[in-house]
């Protein structure tokens, strides 16, 4: 007789609610997929640098990156005066970083390492950063006299070293703002080119002067009180312009480039455009140049002169994906900002030649992590749990961490269409169980708390089984050591938990169950005993003597069409209803295996992800876009897309 809970898992099983229509990720023969690597929640938006230091705006922090590699985070939390940076200004003269935010008006001491709160300015300015966040941002550059300059859509704002606010003529909207040595300060506004003399006298810039730009929207101090600035001329084509004082000279490059971001270096500029980055510099006539079949040429369309004072030659390097933004630190090195992967650094030679030196990356997402399930209700919706401190809410372009500030050990979704989180306090001993709506609301299932032995209890799988049957396979601390504890059954409408394990009064599961793996009548599981199914009540296991390469089974999942995939130290292992194979092209190492709906099989291993798809094997790795080359664990979506968890790292491989 089947144990009355099976019975009951069947019956719900009868009539599942279908799931959405998916694109599946074509054949691995094609080699035509998408691959989408993640090592930071969200882009970095501006940089800026300070002595030793490196800071990162990203959506929601504002992190200093030191010459040691240690990475520091100001937040509200650690005194920041808002969550979203709006805009950094560096002051060299005096070793700080004035900082714009949706709550107020800062900076930060690199000597002293401590940040201090600007008094909010009266109303009578007119300033309400809250609203500035809203409204586009601004721009912010230091005062010769230590206090800063704020442009805003607003107009320009001034405020003192000792927190005194001014309000100025000028109410044109600002995209940036810049000081040159000199304390000449010019001003881009959606009118065209000012600029405020050390008097304080104002003036238009224009074509008169030799600037044919209309909408500046970048502006570079360079050496020797000159200027870079870049945007496009009344007809809408880029340009570039170099001037000191009321003499300026504006060029276009051949061919045309859009240029998404500027900074200084040496005696020139870096610029980045058209996938790019190029070094503009004086034209030395003694120099020869090197011969590029993707260079450009600067020519002059205005000015005093008609000769070309300037040159622009590309820098032999590879620009990550995704590059919005980009910092020099002093005149060796490379900042890029990218939109996943945090920001690399490369170090210049004196040939124009760039060799990759580190990235500078946080990477909260991976912090304590030793899981990896997802869970969706759209394409561009989806939990993301790790085993850590808190979910991760993806949106399509990044990643907000959600829910409880507790750990989150996994996500899954109902094939109903709920998704569910299997979550602790950090220092409790049970697991809760919450149901997650579409606003991000997390409400706690009545009555199921899940109890292990031990501290830190943990999950190593969660499977529904069918509409409102979740599955869970469970396991905790013994010291150092972490042991398995069965599987626990959980009828999410009832609130009804049972547990199963060898010597239990229901299903007789293998108390060392670390994977699993569910599909109607049929539950697979890899335990430290081998590969054990269950189907009507019935266990079956399988060791060395079975037929298997190797009992340290890591890892199972249920193909298309119902055969088992096994993942362990000496491959994948494939049944096929009657007997164990395991094929000569998967015996290789494997950390975890999934199978998507079109048959394919995804495995997690040390040298990047392994795709099969029957016949042939193909690999993902750093040659091909990963961030590292050790992938731990693998995750398959309702859209038969594939993500993976590495030590540092998140994938997304898609069609």
């Amino acid at each position: 007789m089947r144990p009355p809970l099976l019975v009951g898992l069947l019956v719900l099983g009868a009539c599942p609610t279908p799931e959405p229509p998916a694109a599946p990720i074509p054949p691995v023969s094609t080699g035509k997929v998408r691959v989408r690597v993640f090592t930071e929640p969200t882009p970095v938006r501006m940089l800026a640098t300070a002595e030793r230091f490196v800071f990162v705006a990203t959506e929601h922090d504002l992190e200093r990156f030191d010459d040691g590699g240690g990475v520091f985070a100001l937040t509200p939390s650690t005194g920041l005066s808002g969550s979203q940076v709006l805009a950094l200004g560096p002051d060299p003269d005096r070793k700080q970083v004035w900082i714009v935010t949706d709550g107020g008006l800062g900076r930060y001491e690199t000597q002293t390492e401590v940040y201090s709160s600007i008094e909010d300015p009266p109303a009578s300015i007119g300033l309400d950063f809250t609203t500035l966040a809203k409204d586009g941002g601004a721009s912010i550059a230091s005062a010769k006299d230590g206090g800063a300059w704020i442009g805003t859509p607003n107009g320009l704002i001034y405020v003192s070293a000792k927190g005194g606010w001014t309000s100025t003529a000028i109410k044109d909207p600002i995209t940036a703002v810049a000081r040159d040595h000199a304390g000449w300060l010019w001003i881009a506004t959606t009118t065209g080119l000012m600029a405020r003399k050390p008097s304080g006298d104002t003036l238009k810039i224009g074509t008169g002067q030799g600037l044919a730009i209309t909408t500046p929207r970048l502006l570079v101090e360079l050496p020797g009180d000159r200027m870079l600035v870049i945007g496009t001329d009344e007809a809408g084509h880029e340009r570039v312009a170099f001037g000191k004082e009321l003499a300026w000279q504006t060029y276009r490059a051949l061919p045309e480039v859009t240029w998404d971001a500027a900074t200084r270096r040496t005696n020139g500029a870096v610029v980045m455009g058209g996938g790019r980055v190029y070094r503009i510099g004086l034209a030395d006539p003694n120099r020869v140049r090197p011969l590029a079949r993707d260079g450009l040429r600067l020519v002059p369309v205005s000015g005093a002169s008609t000769a070309s004072e300037w040159e622009i030659d590309p820098i032999d390097l590879v620009v990550p994906p995704g590059a919005p933004s980009l910092g020099a630190v002093a005149d060796d090195q490379l900042l890029i900002g990218t939109r996943d992967l945090g920001t690399a650094r490369f170090r210049i030679s004196g040939d124009g030649r760039a060799q990759p030196r580190e990235w500078l990356r946080r990477k909260q997402m991976f912090q304590d992590a030793t899981t990896l399930s997802v869970a969706c209700s759209k394409v561009d919706e989806c939990w993301i749990a790790t085993g850590a401190r808190q979910a991760w809410r993806w949106t399509g372009e990044r990643f907000v961490a959600g829910g409880p500030d507790e750990v989150v050990l996994a996500v899954v979704r109902d094939p109903g269409g709920t998704i569910y989180a299997l979550h602790r306090g950090t220092a409790e001993a049970t697991i809760q169980l919450s149901r997650i709506d579409r606003t991000g609301t997390w409400t706690a299932v009545p009555n199921v708390v899940l109890e292990t032995p031990g501290t830190a209890p943990e999950i190593s799988f969660a499977r529904f089984a069918s509409p409102g049957a979740l599955w869970v396979g469970l396991r905790y601390r013994d010291g150092m050591d972490r042991r398995p504890y069965g599987i626990a059954t959980i009828e999410t409408a009832m609130g009804k938990v049972s547990y199963h394990r060898t010597g239990g009064m229901l299903l007789p599961i293998p108390i060392g169950v670390v994977d699993g793996d569910v599909r109607g009548e049929t539950a697979w599981f890899a335990t430290n005993e081998g590969v054990a199914r269950l189907v009507h009540g019935q266990v079956k296991v399988w060791s060395e003597a079975d037929g298997l390469l190797s009992e340290v089974a890591r890892a199972v999942t249920i193909g298309s069409t119902g055969n088992a995939i096994v993942a362990t130290g000496a491959g994948a292992g494939i049944w096929d209803g009657k007997a164990w194979a395991f094929p000569p092209a998967l015996r290789f190492e494997l950390n975890d295996v999934v199978a998507t709906r079109n048959g394919q099989v995804w495995m997690a291993t040390e040298r990047g992800i392994a795709a099969w798809d029957g016949s042939k094997v193909r690999r993902v790795d750093m040659r091909r876009g990963l961030a590292e080359n050790q992938i731990l664990d693998v995750a398959v979506d309702q859209f038969d897309r594939v993500w993976a968890r590495g030590a540092g790292s998140l994938t997304l491989i898609s069609q």
